[in-house]
């Protein structure tokens, strides 16, 4: 199982109407990838933030699948717009332990 987890600080000029437009979008690839497990999406609330204000955490069951998700081209759309909006973001990778 690979697991991606990505956090984001939004440009203040985007409401929170379109960063859950582009976020749902990035959901939505779930039924569009094969071997992707689970797709989550949603607005940091944790006190220890440091400013990141959502995330995304993509479950895949292979490498290949990851792979295939990141080249896939709705994903690629959405990241061109996420490049625009976000001020920050940082990305992590990792298999279960």
């Amino acid at each position: 199982m690979i697991t991606h987890i990505a956090i984001y600080k939004f440009k203040e000029v985007h409401t929170e109407e379109e960063i859950n437009k582009v976020l749902l979008g990035i959901k939505e690839l779930k039924n569009k990838v094969c071997g992707i497990k689970e797709i989550l999406v949603g607005k940091n609330y944790s006190k220890w933030n440091k400013g990141y204000t959502h995330a995304i955490m993509i479950l895949a069951c292979t490498q290949k699948a990851m792979d295939a998700y990141r080249s896939h081209p709705d994903h690629l759309a959405l990241a061109k717009i996420f490049d625009e909006m976000e001020d920050k973001g940082i990305g992590i990778d990792f298999k279960a332990m």
